[in-house]
């Protein structure tokens, strides 16, 4: 692809998801951002550009999943199993650069309208060649980044299916898998069905101007982009634990020291407690024994007295004096 053709690309990612995750991939597409999982690059000036498309009777790509699903269940007699791979999105993804040309040559109303448009054939052809049931269609035009003052969009739509083909009763997504043989019997390099589903993306956008992005297999700087990216964030998480661990056990040395002088500190308020208990006991006992010694004063005292007036008082009597 030479230069002039990668300002005008179009191309899709796919992926597949259970149950669990179905639906919060649903919420997260949902065009009317009115769910739980907005991206961080969203740009909320643009988001009443956003467009959702969704099965007859659904507002959203939940409900039209749940419709599928009950359809299925009506068709097969079952549920889908929580291991079954019932959503397989497709993120259409367009040059904003060519985007642009198609706003200026139309009017930003009918550029959209076409880009729409244009994403329902797309769905209708996957449906046709492969059999997946179109859920819904959410074109984000509210995605991007700033760059040189100006916010450059990421034009992209989420198109989803259900992984079920009602006519053939068949769930297309595990033939799609196996990447075939080429003439020399040898695996293909490349996935031949989903190299077929960038081939319908380029030849459904070409109308617009569009053209087929570069596969990343054959290119490989994506990936390898995403490896040097990978690396360098292994690397950081790698110092980040070295350093998480040095000052983990620096902390586990303090609290150890912590630990022992909280048992020092225990163990001499015990002995104070025990020293305290004792002196207790020890004023109690001096205590009684004053207690005692007064009354034994007290008593002594008394039969002095006593003696004294009987001995004066015989005194008298010997004397015989009158008192």
């Amino acid at each position: 692809m030479n230069k002039q053709n990668k300002k005008a690309f179009a191309s899709v990612r796919t992926k597949y998801y259970k149950a669990d995750k179905a639906y919060n991939v649903l919420d997260h597409s949902n065009a009317n951002r009115n769910g739980f999982t907005c991206s961080a690059n969203v740009n909320p000036k643009f988001s009443h550009d956003n467009v959702g498309l969704y099965t007859k009777g659904c507002k959203n790509g939940a409900e039209a999943l749940n419709k599928a699903c009950a359809r299925y269940k009506g068709v097969t007699g079952k549920k889908t199993r929580k291991d079954f791979n019932l959503l397989f999105e497709h993120i259409v993804i367009l040059s904003e650069q060519q985007y642009v040309k198609i706003e200026k040559k139309y009017g930003d109303i009918k550029a959209k309208q076409l880009l729409v448009k244009y994403l329902r054939k797309y769905a209708v052809q996957i449906k046709n060649e492969f059999g997946f049931e179109p859920l819904g269609i959410d074109l984000h035009l509210d995605e991007g980044r700033h760059e040189g003052g100006r916010f450059v969009r990421n034009i992209h739509a989420h198109v989803s299916f259900f992984n079920y083909d009602f006519k053939n009763k068949v769930a297309p997504l595990r033939h799609l898998m196996a990447k075939g043989k080429n003439s020399k019997s040898r695996t293909n390099q490349l996935n031949p069905n989903f190299e077929k589903m960038q081939d319908i993306v380029a030849n459904t956008f070409k109308p617009l101007g569009f053209e087929r992005g570069e596969s990343k297999n054959v290119t490989g700087r994506e990936h390898l982009q995403k490896e040097k990216f990978v690396k360098e964030k292994l690397n950081e998480m790698t110092q980040t634990v070295e350093v998480l661990n040095s000052r983990n056990q620096e902390l586990e040395s303090q609290l150890t020291l912590q630990k022992y002088k909280s048992d020092q500190l225990s163990n001499e308020i015990q002995l104070q407690e025990n020293k305290k208990s004792w002196l207790e006991n020890k004023i109690s006992n001096l205590t009684n024994m004053a207690d005692e010694l007064e009354l034994a004063i007290k008593k002594r005292c008394k039969r002095t007295l006593n003696f004294i007036s009987r001995k004066v008082a015989n005194s008298y009597k010997s004397s015989g004096l009158k008192r």
